[in-house]
């Protein structure tokens, strides 16, 4: 589209459309519809959720007096979503169309905004799906197909049958009937917001095979019928002049979803129907794709390029951010023929007659407003966002102000402070002059060192040079670095000073860059994780050129904060251990499972699994039992443990080519690893949290730090480059082949990098990235929007992204995985005491055992997320202590202070510290302990036991669930090569670790995560080079 732009005092804007130009637009010009209508200005109010109404969905006095007060000036109000059927509202508080008993309401409301001079239309809808049946008494909601919706909470719909598609057609017809007779000047058919309309089109949530869908254009037959029911109406009641709408969605994020060539597929196509408008459904007029975010073309853009001739005939009302003259003009000279304005309605119930008098308008409210706005008091608690304490605001500037104007003045010294690190307490030592910060010394022995080097390195040296505590955190250690800058604010108030002064102190000027560097190279590889580095590395062993790409200062990834523990069978070296008790009844069990519960692929490894655990029990007795394992066990527990059902019932469990892959060859990971320089303890075999038997290899330095320091040192002395702080943005493709990454560091430059060989993604998952949980999530019952996670930040989906847009398919993003084990206030792993889950005792807040704490992953989250507050905790005594895996005494007293941990010379008083009743504490310990003794627990069938409870001093560490692994991702083979939507190998694109999917099913066990990262790293590395 080009433009040209004439300013003046009466702004006029030309636009370029089919064919030639079309006249002015001018803000307060008049406007035809094509049914006769005029608008006295481009100008209508958005249709925005105030949540008003009775209980029946009737018209309220309060919902009359908000839309009056915001008539007049502008030349139509739409108002709120209307149901059409009394079953299907989409949230409290909404109002009626159902019936005719509502006509006399929806009358006084309509006349109400006529007499003040606007136009009166009523959006009208069925929220589908989205009807949650507490609003709705208690139906289960209608849609197109029984999918349920991707949010917290959501039930699967029933799936509407041929009368009642016809019924709900009819519905909107006769809500069309009824708006004429209530006085309406118009009518808009909600076709947008994932309601009912959208989900018929949706691929997502239409999954028919008949008339009504199976194709693009059998899901447009829905919205066809309301449009055309809806104008027969207005026809048959000879309602001239009156105006009929269409809102849509541009996108959908669901997957498979509504793309934006669908929607002007289904805009061309309703346009051959003429309705008077559509109307954007969006956040901005300025809209760009929420699917690829990496294109950053407006979407009005793509729509006039892509109109039908016909579709250009139709005005379309954009919407969204429009808060000042300046956004109306701006968005009437992109292309849109009306505008919609909502939030800025809020604050300004006149907003066109200010914006015609040039005026600026307020973006906030003020807190004591509400009654001089007319704003509903359901409105009112959700508008938070745009609430100001206008007063406290004031205050609060000419305090900045007065700060920034002030010196300092200090005790000079040295002063001896504490930051709050991810893992604990960091000593910091702050020297400081009479007034400058002369020197930072941060002690970082006890975080670990992949996450935070660069907080240590950098953001002191940022502060010293800019002489202020206003400094931005470094991507992926905000705990460290906020940690560190409190620190110095106490060193600050030590020496007699506000710190609030630094605070209040300019941030250093970042320098950007407009460099474009380009390169080529055999090899690149995206993330610098476990997997990243290990495929990074088998690379080099080939003798060919690698470039690893990290958005993050510091490389590790996830690796660097797990427990270390690699899963993997090697029998010679197991076999030399005791068996502990419980876990000859867990191969009894195995022995006695059902065959019909096994799949045809797993059923061989079964069958030889049986006969090698019954060999064991002929050929070994109870008084020199040692600890069994085979490849075969390890591939049946994978298989087992990762088997789940979802919320809808579907069952899914772990592609048998990738788990035998992964369970063949993750030993031979671990001998790699240990050629890499890889030191492991081999004194025990080790048992992370949620893993189903002890075969766990586990590195000699703590969580994951020797696997980043070894082949991080090995990719670097090899040769192999990293750059850090550098974010994939899109992969470069010729036809079906991926041949380069275009990327971007942290200073604005682009990075473009050719490869010779292809592009491996290493990513991780998306369990730092709240809102794709929730999109996807169809196993957890809910996602709180608050959850913590153990994962690094930088865990949020990005490769998953890349290779969706490169078209690949994706498997199991249904499923995540929590932490039972997290600290409640960070979703650290390693605060408190962490120990084999044999000496796990976990108490709830009533004192009492609740769940088999040998049990999985997500069993022990769903047991513990059901106990109040979610949170509980680990109960250990002074020998349990003496085994803690992840802590030292230091650490154990910094963590006392702060009270990440509890300490008691008795179980009395460890009782009374935790509110907990002493008496049922006592009594829950003590049974424990005859369970140990027994080998049997009769409460919970724990089915392995070390320690009892019985030496003082006593120790609880609280703990809640926490997102810790998405199982889901990309699909791959065997090779790591990733697959695209047809089953098709998409050339020169790999993926490994957590960032791929279909080997851990539903639940990943523990150990099993670096078995995964390594071995599918390595082979995606040799792939690279070889296929």
């Amino acid at each position: 589209m080009k433009s040209i732009l004439f300013l003046s005092n009466n702004v006029k804007i030309f636009t370029k459309k089919l064919g030639g130009f079309a006249m002015s637009k001018e803000i307060f010009d008049t406007f035809k519809f094509k049914s006769g209508a005029e608008l006295k200005n481009r100008v209508l109010m958005a249709p925005m959720t105030i949540q008003a109404g009775y209980f029946d969905g009737s018209v309220t006095s309060e919902m009359i007096d908000y839309y009056q007060y915001r008539a007049g000036d502008a030349s139509a109000i739409i108002v709120e979503s209307c149901f059409v059927e009394n079953h299907g509202r989409g949230f409290p508080g909404a109002i009626g169309i159902d019936n005719d008993d509502k006509i006399p309401g929806l009358k006084r409301l309509a006349e109400a905004i006529q007499a003040k001079g606007s136009k009166a239309i009523l959006q009208l809808y069925h929220a589908g799906r989205m009807a949650n049946p507490k609003f709705n008494e208690g139906e289960q909601p209608i849609s197109a197909s029984p999918i349920a919706a991707l949010r917290p909470d959501a039930v699967p719909p029933r799936e509407m049958t041929h009368a009642q598609i016809n019924q709900m057609i009819d519905d909107f017809g006769e809500a069309t009937r009824r708006a004429i007779e209530a006085g309406f000047d118009g009518v808009e058919i909600h076709g947008a917001n994932t309601y009912l309309l959208q989900q018929f089109f949706s691929p997502h949530s239409n999954r028919r095979q008949d008339s009504w869908g199976g194709s693009r254009e059998k899901r447009t037959r829905f919205p066809i019928e309301v449009l055309t029911k809806v104008q027969h109406v207005v026809a048959e009641k000879e309602a001239s002049h009156f105006i009929i709408g269409y809102r849509f969605s541009p996108e959908e994020i669901e997957e498979p979803g509504i793309r934006f060539e669908d929607t002007m597929f289904l805009l061309n196509t309703l346009a051959e129907y003429e309705p008077d408008y559509f109307h954007i459904s969006a956040n901005s007029y300025q809209r760009t794709s929420i699917v690829n975010q990496e294109d950053t073309e407006p979407l009005i853009n793509k729509y006039i390029k892509m109109q039908s001739a016909q579709l250009a005939k139709i005005p379309l009302i954009g919407v969204g951010s429009i808060a000042q003259r300046q956004d109306a003009e701006q968005a009437l000279e992109l292309g849109y023929d009306l505008l919609s304005v909502g939030k800025a309605y809020l604050v300004e119930p006149q907003w066109t007659d200010k914006i015609s008098q040039n005026e600026e308008v307020e973006q906030f409210v003020d807190i004591h407003d509400q009654k001089v706005l007319h704003i509903p008091s359901p409105l009112w608690k959700v508008m938070d966002f745009m609430i100001l304490d206008k007063e406290e605001e004031h205050r609060k500037y000419e305090k900045l102000k007065a700060l920034q104007n002030k010196k300092v003045k200090f005790n000079k010294g040295t002063y001896h402070v504490y930051a709050k690190g991810h893992n604990g307490n960091l000593p910091m030592k702050v020297q400081l002059s009479e007034d400058k910060i002369v020197s930072i010394e941060v002690d970082d022995s006890g975080e670990s060192e992949g996450i935070a080097n660069p907080v240590f390195e950098r953001l002191p040296q940022d502060i010293i040079n800019g002489q202020t505590l206003n400094v931005d955190v470094i991507s992926g250690a905000t705990v460290t670095s906020e940690g560190i800058v409190q620190g110095i604010a106490d060193a600050i108030e030590q020496a007699g000073e506000d710190p609030d002064i630094l605070r209040a102190r300019p941030k250093p000027v970042v320098q950007w860059s407009d460099e474009v560097v380009e390169e080529t190279t055999d090899v690149v590889v995206i993330g610098t994780g476990g997997a990243g580095l290990s495929a990074a590395a088998t690379v080099l062993d080939e003798g060919k050129e690698v470039i690893m790409l990290e958005k993050f200062a510091a490389i590790g990834g996830n690796t660097i904060r797990t427990g270390g523990q690699v899963n993997a069978a090697e029998p010679k070296w197991q076999n030399a251990f005791p068996a502990l008790a419980g876990e000859k009844e867990t191969l009894i069990q195995l022995l006695n499972h059902d065959e019909n519960d096994i799949d045809e692929a797993y059923i061989e490894d079964f069958n030889t699994l049986k006969r090698q655990i019954k060999d064991y029990l002929e050929n070994s007795s109870n008084e020199d039992e040692y600890l069994f394992d085979s490849v075969e066990l390890h591939r049946i527990q994978t298989y087992l443990g990762g088997k789940r059902k979802d919320r809808n019932n579907v069952e899914i469990s772990g592609d048998y080519d990738l788990v035998k892959t992964l369970t063949d060859n993750v030993l031979e990971s671990v001998y790699w690893l240990k050629d890499k320089g890889v030191h492991f303890d081999r004194s025990f075999v080790d048992m992370p949290v949620g893993a189903l038997w002890r075969r766990g290899h586990k590195p000699m330095k703590a969580q994951g730090l020797e696997y980043i320091e070894n082949l991080g040192d090995y990719v670097k002395h090899n040769h192999g480059r990293i750059f850090t702080e550098t974010t994939a943005e899109k992969l470069i493709k010729e036809g079906n082949q991926v041949v380069g990454i275009e990327a971007r560091k942290a200073n604005g430059a682009k990075v473009k990098i050719h490869t010779r060989h292809g592009v491996v993604l290493a990513t991780g998952g998306f369990g730092a990235n709240t809102k794709m949980l929730q999109q996807y999530n169809t196993y957890w019952d809910n996602i709180p929007d608050d959850i913590k996670t153990t994962n690094s930040p930088a865990i949020t989906g990005d490769g998953i992204r890349l290779g969706v847009q490169a078209g690949a398919d994706i498997v199991g993003m249904g499923f995540s995985q929590m932490m039972p084990i997290s600290d409640p206030k960070t979703g650290a792993l390693f605060t408190g005491l962490i120990v084999t889950p044999s000496n796990f005792v976990f108490v709830n807040k009533e004192g009492q055992r609740f769940v088999n704490e040998f049990e999985s992953r997500d069993v022990l989250s769903k047991a513990a997320l059901e106990q109040k507050d979610g949170i509980f905790y680990i109960i250990a005594d002074a020998n349990i202590k003496a085994l803690a895996m992840n802590t030292t005494e230091d650490k154990i007293n910094q963590e006392l202070e702060d009270g990440t941990l509890v300490k008691a010379d008795t179980l009395e008083a460890l009782a009374q510290k935790l509110n907990i009743d002493t008496t049922t504490f006592v009594n829950t310990i003590e049974r424990y302990n005859t369970f140990v003794e027994q080998g049997q627990d009769e409460d919970f069938n724990k089915n392995a036991f070390d320690l009892k409870i019985e030496k003082a001093p006593f120790y609880a560490t609280p703990r809640k669930p926490a997102i810790h692994h998405t199982m889901g991702g990309l699909k791959i083979n065997t090779h790591a090569q990733v697959i695209d939507v047809e089953g098709h190998i998409i050339e020169g694109l790999y993926a490994a670790g957590e960032v791929a999917g279909g080997i851990h099913a539903g639940n990943r066990l523990g150990g099993n995560a670096l078995a995964d990262i390594f071995t599918f790293g390595r082979i995606a590395g040799q792939s690279a080079v070889t296929k």
